[in-house]
Order: C-alpha cells, then structure tokens, then sequence
C-alpha cells in the first residue's frame, strides 16, 4: 500500500477534495478586483470542483459530499457543474453553508440529496446580464438571456412541483423577479431543499 506523505495531504486538502472520506470543499477563491465581493462560481472554482467530482466519481461509484458555501457566479461555469453533476455513476450529496445564494441554487438541483444547515440563507433571483457591443450584439445578447432565464425557471419549477404540484410559473417569475432571500425553512418548505441538516 502506497504511502501517503505529509505534502500530499496537503495539496489535496489545497484543492477542497478529502478523498478518503469524498467529500469536496467549494467556496470563493478570490475576491473582485474593485472589492465588491466575492468571485463565487467562476472559472477557477468551478474547474478544480469538476476535477475533483471526476476523480472521485472515477475512483468508485459511491457517495460523493459537496460542501458548499457561496454567494453565486457566472451561469455558463454554474451550469458547467450542474450537467457534470447529472452525468456521474455517484449519488451526490449537496450541503449548503452559510450562504447558498443565485447560481448555488442552480447548482443544488443537480445532486441526489440537497441539505441545508439550520443557519444557512437562500437567496433566488433574476441574475444580471453585462451587454456589450453594438445594437446587434445586444439584441442577441438579450435574447440570450431570456433563454437563459427561462432555463432557470425550468429547473426550480421541476423541483418546486414535487411539493406543489400547483406552483404556477407565474409564481417562480414574480420570485425571481428580486433578490428573494429565505431561512433554510422556508427554502425546505418551497422544495428547493431536501431538508435541514441537524447538528
């Protein structure tokens, strides 16, 4: 049996993935350059996250624990997560720390099994879109966005209609519509948590 050294530990552990007991850390790598927060899902979480669900789902097909904590990201590296996660052998486990917030949300749905600890918050929203370009690229890039709003709508409501088979989409819009933030409770109440995790 191979030795397993202090260094290696170590770099593991760097990389957010407990291989033993397969359990994966995501959270914030950085912040914004401007001090407006956190980067959340963005290209260098989201690539080590991906590295680490493949490696694990790799080495046997068995339970895998993400344990999340972050204020969202970007939708296309989110989403990237969200199908990879649909895609292994392994079941997995989402529990959502501290603040599970916008892509986080997306990316919840994905997993077998969602939890939440009793002082965790929930937040849904719209998103925000960042235009660029001349007219045309705007108009492109605006229907882009709708798309991709109704995508989003799209994964809550399969969730939501397990508890609430009468939850119209109406409902889901007007939600979305502004930051709607909710305890672990009311996210468990409305279907977009399995339940809450006790201590």
């Amino acid at each position: 049996m191979a030795t397993i050294l202090r260094d290696d530990f170590d770099r593991f552990h760097d990389y957010g993935c407990l291989i033993k007991n397969r359990d994966i850390y995501f959270g914030s790598y950085t912040y914004y350059d401007d001090d407006s927060g956190e980067t959340g899902v963005d290209f260098a979480s989201t690539a080590t996250l991906m590295k680490n669900l493949l490696y694990l789902d790799q080495l046997k097909n068995e339970k895998i624990t993400i344990h999340f904590n972050s204020p969202g990201g970007e939708w296309s590296h989110g989403m990237a997560i969200f199908d990879l996660i649909k895609s292994l052998r392994s079941i997995t486990v989402f529990i959502g720390y501290g603040c599970v917030r916008s892509m986080g949300t997306i990316i919840m749905q994905a997993c077998n099994k969602r939890y939440l600890t009793p002082y965790c918050r929930f937040m849904i929203h719209m998103g925000t879109e960042g235009f660029y370009g001349h007219s045309e690229d705007f108009y492109r890039s605006s229907d882009e966005g709708r798309l991709i709003t109704e995508q989003m709508y799209d994964i809550y409501l399969e969730k939501i209609k397990k508890n609430h088979p009468k939850f119209s989409r109406d409902k889901i819009k007007q939600l979305c519509s502004h930051d709607t933030y909710m305890s672990s409770t009311e996210a468990v109440k409305l279907g977009l948590a399995d339940s809450i995790l006790p201590y």
